[in-house]
């Protein structure tokens, strides 16, 4: 499989120094990189040695001699990326923003012949097979930008910025025929299907409003003659003005990408004399989203403390259970509702370290460092989320598809550590 990189410093020719452009871009590289690799697949997968009719199904043996499958290729992904990085020289005789370093990159991947069991011919008494059954793609954007934000002979400020975005799309499957896979949301599943994103869950779709249309049949979900019967609660979502139980669609449709449209992190750290330092971290996440299958479980057991919220339908107000058992009721019991599909964007305190050197502040004879650390992760977080935290993802165990669900997983812990750094 092929592989190889280059860049090009514009900065290093000698056309740059004598430009009137060298005395504000200090540096600048532009570089692409290709490559490829290949998963071949596990041994037996293509051939056996032994006879399935000669051996008895000792280990599943010979399930796994009938599975093999002689056409079985590699599975290869291919990688571009393209680049640059830039120094530019912002103001240079005050002690704000010396120097602004900027890095840029943009990748491409995409997966042909990726292997996958897939099912086969009940008569065949197999189940699934492997093979190469679809092709993924995949891109994203990610970008840097650092620097002394300010300094003096006493004090220094760094900050570093950081931009993420990705999104991975299905893009072929074998014989046109989407492969339905389980998932940890309810109780539908995922569809790999091309032109569908990667983790893209599918389910029964609640409305927000009585006369809404499928944008797949261009049809309002409740028919016509219907509608009078239905109401707009005041929570939102359309109920059933006698039953007070929400509507939701007959059918699943797919939700939407639940992974974000971008990720940043806003990195600073500050530095007086040489003694103390202090520094923190803040991360974005946004346009993420969870299934939170935890609540949906908890209204099937009547134990959320939503049931205690009342509601005002068709100008009557109360705590109608109906409401809320029928969330999980409706259609289909413990099938994925987009009601428990939330948005999970948010902004939290990652990281807060503070350390004093008391080494060098009271020049304590015989220590070169006598530091002590403090730090503190996960302090804060602010967020529309209703589970207990928005970044966490369970799912099914080692799925690559079951990305964007809260199952009953246990929150990232706020926690705090001193230290003591010693050095003589």
């Amino acid at each position: 499989f092929p592989r190889g990189d280059a860049y090009l410093r514009i900065s290093g020719f000698d056309f740059w120094d004598n430009s009137g452009i060298a005395d504000v871009i200090l540096e600048w590289k532009l570089r692409a990189a290709y490559g490829q690799a290949g998963i071949q697949p596990f041994a037996f997968d293509r051939y056996v040695t032994l006879n399935a009719a000669t051996v008895g199904n000792v280990g599943g043996l010979k399930s796994q001699i009938a599975s093999a499958n002689p056409n079985l290729g590699v599975e290869v992904s291919s990688e571009t990326e393209i680049g640059t990085d830039l120094l530019f020289n912002a103001f240079d005789n005050t002690s704000w923003v010396n120097n602004i370093g900027l890095s840029l990159t943009y990748w491409k991947r995409t997966t042909d012949n990726a292997i996958w069991d897939v099912d086969v011919a009940p008569s065949s008494g197999i189940g699934t097979q492997k093979t190469n059954a679809f092709g993924l793609k995949s891109n994203g954007i990610q970008a840097s930008l650092t620097t002394k934000a300010f300094h003096s002979e006493n004090f220094s400020w760094d900050f570093t910025a950081n931009f993420t975005k990705a999104t991975s799309e299905i893009t072929s499957v074998l014989g046109g025929t989407p492969i339905v896979l389980t998932s940890s949301a309810g109780s539908t599943g995922y569809t790999l299907s091309p032109g569908l994103k990667v983790g893209q869950l599918s389910g029964y779709l609640g409305t927000h409003s009585v006369d809404q249309v499928d944008p797949t049949t261009g049809q309002p979900f409740i028919a016509a003659a219907d509608q009078a019967n239905y109401s707009v609660a005041s929570n939102g979502w359309v109920v059933n003005t006698a039953t007070k139980q929400p509507y939701f669609s007959s059918t699943p449709v797919p939700f939407g990408d639940p992974n974000p449209k971008f990720l940043m992190s806003f990195i600073n750290n500050f530095q007086f004399k040489s003694f103390l330092n202090f520094g923190f971290q803040f991360d974005w996440t946004h346009g993420s989203h969870l299934y939170n299958q935890t609540k949906e479980w908890m209204y099937r057991d009547g134990i959320s403390g939503d049931y205690n919220n009342p509601l005002t339908i068709n100008g009557e107000t109360g705590n109608w259970t109906a409401f809320y058992r029928g969330v999980y009721a409706q259609v289909s019991r413990n099938g994925t509702k987009n009601y428990f599909y939330e948005d999970a964007s948010f902004v939290r305190l990652r990281n807060v370290n503070v350390s004093m050197d008391f080494a060098k502040l009271f020049k304590i004879p015989g220590f070169k460092t006598l530091q002590l650390v403090f730090t503190g992760r996960n302090l804060w977080t602010h967020t529309k989320y209703t589970g207990f935290d928005p970044e966490i993802s369970s799912g099914t165990t080692n799925s690559s598809w079951d990305r964007a669900v809260d199952h009953n997983t246990l929150p990232n812990f706020k926690s705090y550590q001193i230290g003591l750094n010693v050095g003589f």
